[in-house]
């Protein structure tokens, strides 16, 4: 069966490297090895049976659940708080600037200070030379301070030996407040007080002494402030004021990435249908495109992907429906011929050779036993009445079969007779997804009852009985799905299911039911141009 199904088909390849296809469990690859495979399919990656699985080799760092992770950043905010820090960089750079040129023309200042300090001692000098002036009152600094020295400097005369003979300060001016602690702080770690500027005293070649001008800390402090202080609060309001409207110049331009991660999204749900709009943005228009390029690529390779499982699965039944005639009119007729002979030879024998009787006996009850096992095969492989009474009977003879063989299970089928005639390929399909349904439900949920239901789906304007597609319902009252969401029903059959079901365009969704156990929910779609092709082979 397996060689005779693998001739007819040929090697079945499909590009996706992480799903085993169904011609696998249709015995494809069997007795091939790798390099046979590989050399059939060059394009594509093939998997034979014995083939272990990609995953095992995928180096960590490229696996989804192992593959580091970026902190991801609001792009809004990290352009917004650069711009800002930018923005505070550059005042405090012009804010040292102007305490730069500040205390540097405070130093020229106390440098003016102290040259007429120092001439005007010196004309002092000159005075008392000429008896016009006391030399007690010598140095007189008060008219000269309060004439020539600025607020917050004061002034100090030292003689020859270096003692301080006379001082005077002229106090800040009232509209020089205190300046903020922490700008008083950062001037003094930028500039020290220092010792003043100083200017000899002499008259005719002799020293008299030296005149010391100094500038208070504070005053200079409060001056500097006073006169950047309004400068720097527009400048941090303008810089406040910018980043508000950058913040919302940006969130208006990237205000279409919320359509971008939407259509995405929709992607990564397996919409490959979906398109992203265009763009005034170039660099939005650039993901727009290849995003659409990338969904029309995928969606294109599924189409052609599931066509084929599709074209294989429609192979796979004739291959089982020609076996299942095989097997019923050679082994069967068999089967029935070495029953008989057997009855023929335990009867004829049954008085003259008890010995040959009770073989004969034998043979007959192994012959029984071989023809159960062939309807149960050939039920599997294909119901024998299938094409002649349809749908609907071959599914109460599966719920029959199933009933008689699980006693503690109470199996119930519904159909309405609305259901009209299906395709063949399409009730074939059907009835294979309920009887893996079933199979699983049994084997597995450890119900005490399971339903299957059937019903159409019908279409706007469809003529007569005709549906757009079959929805199919199997439920049972059993373990339900487990803690971590998958059907306790679980296994290759479910698997085959949901491959079934995608190949044919439809949909199968697993719920849990309100009291117990889980409900399988399947759509599959008929399409007019299978039925038109039926009829067509009909006729």
């Amino acid at each position: 069966m397996r060689h005779t199904f693998s001739k007819l088909i040929g090697p079945f390849c499909f590009p996706s490297p992480r799903k085993r296809t169904l011609g696998m469990a249709a015995g494809h690859g069997y007795g091939r090895s790798p390099e046979k495979h590989r050399a059939n399919c060059p394009n594509t990656v093939c998997y034979p049976a014995d083939e272990p699985e990609l995953d095992g080799d995928m180096p960590a760092a490229l696996r989804p659940d192992t593959a580091p992770r970026i902190r991801s950043v609001d792009l809004k905010r990290s352009l917004t708080l650069r711009i800002a820090i930018v923005a505070t960089a550059c005042l405090a750079l012009v804010t040292a600037i102007a305490l730069i040129e500040t205390h540097a023309e405070e130093q020229r200042r106390a440098a003016t200070t102290a040259d007429l300090v120092a001439k005007q001692l010196d004309l002092q000098l000159m005075r008392i030379n000429a008896g016009f002036d006391l030399s007690n009152r010598f140095p007189d600094l008060d008219v000269v301070v309060d004439n020539a020295a600025a607020g917050g400097q004061c002034v100090r005369f030292y003689d020859e030996r270096g003692e301080m003979k006379r001082g005077s300060c002229v106090g800040a001016a009232t509209s020089d407040k205190r300046a903020p602690e922490w700008f008083s702080a950062v001037s003094g770690l930028l500039f020290s007080p220092g010792d003043g500027v100083q200017r000899p005293v002499t008259y005719k070649g002799s020293s008299y002494g030296a005149v010391v001008v100094s500038s208070d800390p504070e005053a200079v402090t409060a001056r500097v402030w006073r006169e950047i202080k309004h400068p720097l609060i527009l400048t941090f309001l303008t810089i406040a004021s910018l980043s508000v409207f950058v913040y919302v110049a940006i969130a208006r331009a990237l205000r279409p990435t919320q359509q971008v991660i939407a259509g995405l999204n929709r992607l990564a749900d397996g919409d490959f249908s979906h398109r992203l709009p265009a763009f005034r943005l170039a660099e939005l228009q650039r993901i727009s495109e290849v995003a659409n390029q990338l969904a029309g690529k995928i969606e294109a390779t599924l189409a052609e992907r599931g066509e084929l499982t599709k074209r294989l699965m429609n192979i796979q039944e004739d291959e089982r429906r020609h076996l299942a005639r095989e097997l019923h009119d050679e082994f069967g007729q068999n089967l029935t011929a070495i029953n008989a002979l057997a009855a023929s030879i335990e009867k004829a024998a049954e008085q003259d050779c008890p010995d040959v009787c009770i073989e004969a006996r034998s043979l007959g009850q192994i012959s029984m036993r071989m023809m159960q096992s062939l309807r149960g095969t050939l039920l599997r492989l294909r119901p024998a009445d299938f094409d002649k009474f349809g749908l609907v009977e071959s599914l109460r003879q599966l719920v029959d079969v199933w009933s008689a063989s699980r006693r503690q299970t109470r199996f119930e089928l519904s159909v309405p007779r609305t259901l009209g005639a299906l395709p063949d390929n399409a009730a074939i399909h059907i009835f294979r997804i309920a009887q893996e349904g079933l199979t699983n439900a049994a084997k597995h949920a450890q119900a005490s009852t399971v339903r299957l239901s059937v019903e159409p789906i019908p279409a706007s304007g469809a003529r007569g009985r005709d549906a757009a597609g079959i929805r199919l319902t199997i439920e049972d009252d059993g373990a339900g799905r487990g803690a971590n969401g998958v059907p306790a029903a679980g296994g290759r059959g479910l698997l085959n299911m949901q491959e079934r079901v995608a190949a044919l365009g439809g949909s199968i969704s697993f719920d849990d039911r309100p009291d117990a156990g889980l409900r399988v929910r399947v759509i599959v779609p008929v399409h007019p141009e299978e039925r038109a092709a039926d009829e067509l082979s009909r006729h």
